[in-house]
């Protein structure tokens, strides 16, 4: 079983595929910075019938500015450019012309392109092309010195709306600034998805533990990240969100730039492939696709590469043993141990509220984790944790009943040997960790080889 999930980025490349990809994805993902509200209804439709397996991510555009509908432009070295809402190169948002200074160096397409402004008015920029290249619509700009005081724009509130109507799972909520933006988004769903924060902007960097604590999970947006903090902050910036995360028991996505040869080419490159690999090293929970499953000319292929990638190296991944910040994570880390003494086939996890296992899967055992809950929805975020398969069951009263469940479930994938139940005492309130009981299916009834903790 592939324990890191894989996030796949849905578009035009890949609307006819989704059944085909689905073997593979764990977690669609829908872009909210593109298309209209049909257009944006009829992916997540499509997804919820042709793979309904699988879990959706909506993601909010945030305070982005952007190239408008250009066509394409190629610029050079020297070249003098003007940018407005009406000519040369479109920019509608009004921020950008408020927030540019003559000197202040723009960065395009990821910072593929570099513009030095040399003259600013109060609804045009002119300045000097210093990086040439290719410019199409809809690319990302970045002012690296730009200070906002919120990454969650009114029109992130509105599509907030949108994505809870079409049922999404995670919400992503892109240029995260501070845990304020994400008590402000949660305030507004209610429970009703997961916050993914995406970090990639130098000030969630500062913010970040405080973000995370807030987060119900987190992204590592490496795009406009790399240009926020300078390409050569990236891996130590990144190694620091994946650990931090992992640490306070949040799931962690990877993204941008993962196989982005592949947008073009049916191989990936070996950086690229060593680039998966160390990712999966430093326990990330999930990696996502996103040029090269929504408009590039091989998307299946990507999956498929990335997931065989994954595969060949998961079996380096070591267990984690972080500082039990209380008794439900004490239980959780001893639910490890018994399993690696007892050589344990199978760690079973019962949850209600998805906390059990989240605190199992942070720990990153080496025994798959089966996860049985009765909440639909619980189990649908749960398949973006790494190790963790779900099924949705009918809520035991007791835990008599929940070992019977977990038993029951255990044969019918035909597990043999000990496994571990851990798990919450269904007479409690949710969210707690209290019961850990190893099981020997070997035995007829499995009472002589069974330990309770």
């Amino acid at each position: 079983m592939r324990r890191t999930k894989i996030v796949a980025t849905l578009g035009p490349s890949s609307l006819k595929l989704i059944s085909q990809l689905s073997k593979f994805v764990d977690v669609f993902r829908v872009n909210f910075a593109h298309g209209d509200e049909n257009s944006r209804r009829e992916y997540v439709r499509l997804i919820r019938e042709e793979a309904p397996d699988s879990s959706i991510l909506i993601d909010l555009p945030g305070p982005k500015l952007r190239v408008g509908d250009i066509g394409r432009m190629e610029l050079k070295r020297g070249q003098e450019v003007l940018f407005s809402p009406k000519g040369g190169i479109t920019v509608e948002d009004p921020v950008f012309y408020s927030s540019v200074k003559e000197g202040s160096v723009i960065l395009i397409s990821d910072g593929l392109i570099r513009i030095k402004v040399t003259n600013v008015s109060e609804d045009e920029v002119r300045g000097v092309v210093l990086d040439e290249g290719v410019l199409t619509s809809r690319k990302g700009i970045n002012i690296p010195d730009l200070n906002l005081r919120s990454g969650l724009t009114q029109r992130d509130l509105e599509l907030l709306e949108e994505a809870i109507s079409l049922k999404a799972d995670y919400v992503g909520l892109s240029f995260v600034l501070s845990a304020e933006d994400v008590r402000k988004a949660k305030e507004r769903i209610k429970g009703r998805a997961w916050v993914v924060s995406k970090i990639e902007k130098r000030q969630a960097v500062e913010n970040l533990k405080q973000i995370i604590l807030e987060s119900d999970a987190v992204m590592v947006a490496r795009g406009d990240l790399g240009v926020e903090i300078g390409l050569e902050n990236l891996p130590y910036v990144q190694r620091k969100i994946i650990s931090t995360s992992k640490t306070l028991g949040r799931p962690v996505i990877l993204a941008t730039q993962v196989l982005e040869s592949m947008v073009l080419n049916p191989m990936p490159w070996r950086a690229e492939v060593i680039d998966v690999a160390n990712s999966v090293y430093q326990g990330v929970d999930a990696i996502m696709l996103s040029d090269e499953t929504a408009s590039g000319s091989y998307p299946l292929e990507a999956v498929r590469y990335l997931h065989r990638i994954i595969t060949s190296s998961e079996d380096k991944v070591r267990s984690t043993r972080p500082t039990p910040s209380g008794p439900d994570d004490a239980v959780a880390s001893a639910s490890l141990a018994l399993a690696e003494t007892s050589k344990s086939k199978l760690i079973v996890v019962h949850t209600r509220s998805g906390l059990t296992a989240l605190r199992v899967s942070r720990l990153r055992p080496r025994s798959p984790i089966l996860c049985l809950t009765p909440d639909p929805e619980v189990a649908r975020r749960l398949r973006l944790c790494w190790g963790i398969t779900t099924v949705v069951v009918k809520g035991p009263s007791s835990l008599d009943e929940m070992v019977s469940l977990a038993v029951e479930h255990c044969r019918r994938l035909g597990v043999k040997g000990s496994v571990v139940i851990v798990a919450g005492d269904p007479s409690t309130e949710p969210g707690r960790t209290d019961f850990i009981k190893l099981h020997n299916l070997d035995e007829e009834k499995g009472l002589k080889s069974t330990k309770k903790i």
